[in-house]
Parts: structure tokens; sequence; C-alpha cells
């Protein structure tokens, strides 16, 4: 299929936007003045007189409809470059979540807890030698005792 029947395949709004901004012409990624002949028609363009930024000629929504026709056809790489607006399987993989989405953070007894369980395991297998150093040795000797005359079944 020859080039001009693809082009008469494609929708009238693309048909169009050709006729306007032809795909040979390297449109600038960036601001230009109005009257140049790369100016992009998706980005915000700088008058020479006043300085003035004008409005881009497409919104970002018209941009978004135009973009999206052309990648059913297969034709985006002939389109200006567009700044600041990722589509389809770029828009996911560039994406970034919010904070707190895929590991949430959890509140502060959550967050301190395994480090609480570790605490009262060590303090539980201290426990015997803190309470014989505030008792006394009185204390200590009667655990020692307590410990060696233990029936086991064994």
């Amino acid at each position: 299929m020859s080039a001009l029947k693809q082009f008469e395949a494609l929708p009238k709004l693309l048909k169009q936007f050709f006729f306007k901004y032809p795909p040979h012409v390297k449109y600038a990624s960036s601001s230009v003045s109005t009257n140049a002949l790369d100016a992009n028609p998706f980005i915000a363009n700088r008058h020479p007189v006043t300085q003035n930024y004008h409005d881009p000629v497409y919104s970002k929504r018209r941009m978004s409809e135009i973009f999206k026709l052309a990648h059913r056809y297969g034709v985006t790489e002939f389109l200006p470059p567009i700044k600041d607006k990722l589509f389809f399987e770029e828009k996911y993989e560039k994406k970034t979540f919010m904070k707190g989405v895929l590991l949430p953070k959890g509140h502060k007894h959550e967050l301190s807890k395994a480090a609480r369980q570790e605490a009262i395991s060590k303090a539980l297998l201290e426990a015997d030698n803190t309470i014989a150093k505030v008792r006394g040795k009185k204390f200590a000797r009667r655990v020692e005792k307590k410990q060696k005359n233990t029936v086991s079944w064994f």
C-alpha cells in the first residue's frame, strides 16, 4: 500500500492535523518564537515582540485525542514531540505511586512491635536474676534450691 493510500485511510482529524503541521518538519521540543517555522503546536510559545507566552494551538485534551488516534493508526512518530504527557504503557511504566501506597507505614505500635517482643523475651529469660538482685541473696538461694528440687517425669 502506498503512502498516499495510507494517508487517505487516516481519519479526518489526523488528516487535518498533518495538513497544518506536516510530519517532515522537525518541530521544537521547547518554547520558541510564535513566528518560527518549527513552533510546536502542543507547547506554549513566546511572542517575539511582546515576550508574552501564547497558549498552545492544541489544548491538552485535543492533543491527547490526536495522539490516541495516531497511536491507533500507528503514526505517532510523525507527531511533534509531546512534553510532560505520557500515554498508554509508558504512562504506567513511569508512574510514581503515592507515599505509603505500596508499603504502608503503619501505626506506631505496629512499627515497634518486633523490638518490643524481643525486649520482652529477653526480660523473661533474665527475670529470675533481676528479682534476685533486688531481693537479695536469700531469695537467690531459695530459687537455686527450688530448681534443684524440681521433680521431672523423665
